[in-house]
This record gives C-alpha cells, structure tokens and sequence, in this order.
C-alpha cells in the first residue's frame, strides 16, 4: 500500500468516533450507515414468480433489504451512496454528480425480467464534487460526471427500488483498470469528502460476492436460491470465508485474501466491498458484520446482504 494511503486512512480512522447513536463521525459529515447489498433481477419479479424458481421458497434478499430499511429509518441518512458494479470506467473513478437523474429502464442483459422501469431521483452534487475536488489534491484520478443523461444500471436502480425514500443518490463506478491500493485510496477520498459535505451517508456496496455463471444450456437446473447451487464447492468455501471474516469485523483478512479470492471472480473485482473498505479504514476497520439475508445462489454467483454495525467505532 501507497504511503499516502496510509496517512489518508490513518487520517480518516483518526478522525471518526462513536456519539451517544454509534454512528461513525467524520468530522462535520458522518457515514452514519454501511451495508454490502445483493442486487439480483429476480429480486424484482412478482413472488409467485420467485417462489417458483425457488422450488416453494423465495429468496431471503427482499426481506433482507425490508430489514435494512429499517435500520436506515432508525439512523435518517440524507444522502445514500452506491458502489455500482455494472457501472464500468476506464481511466478513473466516475461519480455521477447531476442534480436529478429521470428516465425509463429497460435492463439491456435481462430486458424480460427489467423493464420499462420508471426512476426519479434527487443527485448528490456537491458530495460529487467534493469527491472530485479531494481525488485531485490526492492525486487519485476522478471525474465528476455531472450530465445527466449518463445511463443508469440496475445495481442502483434496484437497490433504490427498495432502500430510496427520498434522499439524496449518488452513483460511483468501478475502474476497471484499477487495482487493490487504487480502490482503498478511492475510499479514503470518498470518506474525506464526506467529512467536508456534512451530510449523513449510508454508503453501500451493490454487488456479489463469487460471480460465475453456470453455462447457458445448465442454467434452467440452477434457478433456486440454495447456496447448494453456488458454481462450485471452492467458491462457496470462499465466500463463506469472507463472510465470516466480515462477522468477526476482520477486514484486515478480508483484504489481505482478497489475491485468492480473485480466482473465483468476485464481481466487479469486489470493488463496491474495497471501496467501501478504503472510506472506513482499511486494514484498520474492526466493525462486524450482521446477515440481513441468507447466503444464496443466483445462478450460480454469492449473494448475500451485510449490515456492518458501527456501534464499536475504530
């Protein structure tokens, strides 16, 4: 690790605090509310539709997301954050920093089971630009995409479907060309500019844990929800790994595995986790996860949604 990730997560962690309601404290701004969440299509059919797949029993993700509504109501963020791991870049980091995105969906990957989805919702501009105005004192290339006719991916349009009521959204990408350090350092940005917004932030990672598919003649015998359907044993073993390191709020493991668990594809290259990871600390983050769902396949792939408690603070 770069030493100016080490003295802007040393700088973060140092920062932040626990008041009398756990949250974290960045100064003026607080990330108030973490959260690593699935975001499958089928969350979005009828459930007549899911428990059909599911052999009887629907998948553990919409409850799990009603669950975390919950916590959020308890906590009033007024600005939600999502790492959106459909959203690829190139040569930086890309927030979407509009005023409003309006528009229609249809899912171009799976346009049967997304579609014609309407969405309207409020941007987060000045926390874009913050994040942009930190990546360049940083040295950490950004841009500030503040048009608002980007396309949208349906990481966020569904996590919105059941987390949005009414706060500010702001949409990062993932770099495809980046690498471990670079998504830490796009973290510990993210963090310092909140810090500066003064705004109370749920930042959420949608994305998979394991992301294979089975192939195409194969996938009508995976449809259900079973972790028993993930795409291998191995993979299972190492999401499982994940997750429990995540329970015992061992990021520093989950990150030092994080070479390993690249052979089983985590999506995005599990960059909604590492970004997230980078805003909180980084190897020095300790707050434990909580399972707000099952372990589940979704043809194949590791799904789960994670709450991480911020009550013991750094």
């Amino acid at each position: 690790m770069s030493n100016n990730l080490d003295s802007s997560t040393n700088a973060v962690a140092a920062s932040k605090d626990s008041d009398q309601k756990g949250e974290k404290i960045i100064d003026e701004g607080r990330i108030v509310a973490a959260a690593i969440c699935a975001h499958i299509p089928t969350m979005v059919l009828p459930i007549e539709v899911r428990m059909k797949m599911g052999g009887g029993k629907d998948t553990t993700l919409v409850a799990g997301l009603h669950r975390i509504r919950e916590k959020l109501d308890q906590l009033s963020p007024d600005t939600l954050v999502i790492v959106d791991t459909h959203w690829f870049t190139t040569t930086e980091h890309v927030v979407a920093g509009a005023n409003r995105y309006q528009g229609i969906y249809t899912s171009p990957e799976l346009p049967r089971v997304i579609k014609d989805l309407p969405y309207d919702y409020e941007g987060a501009p000045e926390l874009a630009a913050l994040i942009h105005q930190v990546g360049k004192e940083r040295g950490v290339p950004t841009t500030n995409a503040t048009n608002s006719s980007i396309a949208r991916e349906y990481p966020t349009l569904n996590i919105l479907r059941f987390l949005h009521q009414g706060e500010k959204v702001l949409s990062v990408g993932v770099c495809q060309t980046a690498e471990l350090d670079d998504f830490l350092e796009f973290g510990a940005v993210i963090a310092e500019a909140i810090r500066r917004s003064g705004q109370r932030v749920a930042f959420i990672g949608a994305g998979a844990l394991s992301h294979r598919f089975y192939p195409l003649k194969e996938i009508p015998n995976h449809l259900g929800f079973s972790a028993e359907d993930i795409i291998s044993k191995e993979a299972r073993a190492m999401d499982e790994s994940i997750i429990e390191a995540w329970q015992h709020g061992d990021h520093a493991l989950v990150i030092d595995l994080y070479p390993r668990f690249k052979q089983f594809s985590p999506e995005a290259f599990f960059a909604h986790y590492l970004i997230l990871a980078g805003a909180m600390g980084g190897r020095d983050w300790h707050d434990k996860g909580v399972k707000m769902s099952d372990y589940e396949s979704s043809l194949g792939t590791g799904e789960v949604h994670i709450w991480f408690d911020l009550e013991g603070g750094l």
